[in-house]
């Protein structure tokens, strides 16, 4: 009996009656080379998906640190905003105070300051003459001989144009002196007048010559120069500087000063001085006018001197003396408060003058009252005792008519209600 073995071999012997090894193995081959062509197997593919999903998760992951991150980042650096109402009310005052000098007074006390002001303008001459005039203007006439020089009224100073100018009275002039080998010509200055009338005498500055001195060695040493301008010199109908013109000049500068005193005091003052309105004056201490009140010109520029005065007091004192001992002020319980509208309250000055040791004062109008709020103490109290609602906050603070807590960025109260622990991330608005 043969073995099963062989039996199984026989079954593939082909027709011929011939067993060929090639046609046993090709079978194998073919079926092993076939499977390199076939799909992948299900195994295969189970692996390739158990990757993908990894990946997605690590996908969700990243992304839920990232918002934790930010989250937890927005909460840390949120800001509160807390905008609150102070309790206000209106009542009418009318009180008399009496306020002393500033030097160890109890108060109300008052201070005076002085600031100076200078101004300038160009105005125009209006006044009419119809007389002749002469020009005139300044010179100093110099000395190089070693002798004094007497010049008699009337000696004659020839400009370079010819014009001639004349010395009103006798003068001496020095002679010139002798310093460490170096000479220093005297000098004497004096005024000068046109020989005649008219514009044609008007003169720049320049250098004179003593026609009285020619031919003689002093007419080279003995000359004038100009110290001004000659001016003035006119013939028929001429338009002057006028004392009318003057005076409107400094009126005009006087008025300008007076409308800006005030807001240059405000400029001046602490925010906490309170300025009495009806206590700042102009005082025009120095005025120049350029040319001088008669002379001849269509414009003249005006120049002035002044100072700016008024007087002051603290604004806290004037309020607390204002309201002291008013009934209505148990509304507050017993907060602090002020007078909105200070400035608009009518305050008239009885006796006073800016050297005044003391004078009175009387204050009248419908005065509007608020509460003022410390708002570094506000903030304190809300991060203390983790206020994170209005309701709460108006708790803590009676005198607060409304209150309203909102959160940055807006969504952080969605979800998380809690004060910053720093109190520059809690922004106060007063309303």
């Amino acid at each position: 009996m043969q073995k099963k073995s062989k039996e199984n071999f026989i079954d593939i012997v082909p027709a011929s009656g011939k067993r060929v090894i090639s046609d046993i193995v090709s079978a194998p081959k073919k079926e092993i080379t076939s499977q390199f062509f076939k799909e992948p197997s299900p195994t295969i593919k189970v692996l390739k998906q158990r990757g993908r999903r990894g990946k997605r998760g690590w996908v969700t992951f990243i992304i839920l640190v990232v918002l934790t991150v930010f989250i937890l980042g927005s909460m840390f650096f949120a800001e509160m905003e807390v905008t609150l109402t102070p309790k206000t009310a209106s009542w009418q005052i009318e009180k008399t105070l009496i306020l002393k000098r500033y030097q160890d007074q109890a108060p109300p006390v008052f201070r005076t300051l002085t600031l100076p002001d200078i101004r300038s303008g160009l105005f125009k001459a209006t006044e009419k003459r119809t007389e002749d005039a002469k020009a005139g203007g300044v010179v100093v006439i110099f000395n190089k001989s070693r002798d004094a020089q007497v010049l008699i009224a009337s000696t004659r100073m020839e400009a370079p144009n010819g014009n001639i100018y004349r010395i009103p009275k006798t003068i001496v002039v020095p002679a010139a002196k002798s310093e460490s080998g170096k000479l220093t010509p005297g000098s004497k200055e004096i005024a000068v007048l046109a020989d005649k009338p008219g514009a044609l005498y008007n003169l720049g500055l320049a250098d004179f010559t003593l026609p009285g001195l020619k031919g003689t060695l002093k007419y080279e040493l003995i000359f004038g120069r100009s110290k001004t301008e000659i001016q003035g010199g006119s013939e028929g109908e001429q338009v002057v500087v006028g004392k009318n013109d003057r005076d409107a000049a400094l009126a005009g500068l006087v008025n300008e000063a007076q409308k800006e005193a005030v807001s240059i005091i405000l400029k001046k003052i602490p925010q906490e001085e309170f300025l009495l309105p009806a206590s700042v004056e102009y005082i025009a201490l120095k005025e120049e006018s350029n040319p001088v009140a008669g002379a001849v010109a269509d414009n003249f520029t005006f120049d002035m001197e002044g100072e700016i005065r008024a007087a002051t007091m603290s604004r806290s004192e004037l309020e607390t003396d204002l309201l002291k001992d008013n009934p209505r002020l148990a509304g507050f319980n017993g907060a602090t408060v002020r007078i909105k509208n200070l400035e608009n309250l009518n305050i008239k000055l009885i006796n006073y003058k800016f050297d005044v040791p003391s004078f009175t004062i009387q204050v009248f109008g419908m005065a509007e009252v608020e509460v003022v709020l410390d708002q570094v103490a506000v903030k304190n109290k809300i991060i203390e005792k983790d206020i994170s609602s209005a309701s709460t906050l108006l708790g803590e603070y009676p005198y607060i008519s409304r209150a309203e807590i909102n959160f940055k960025p807006f969504w952080i109260g969605l979800f998380y209600k809690k004060p910053p622990k720093d109190p520059s991330r809690i922004d106060i608005i007063l309303r």
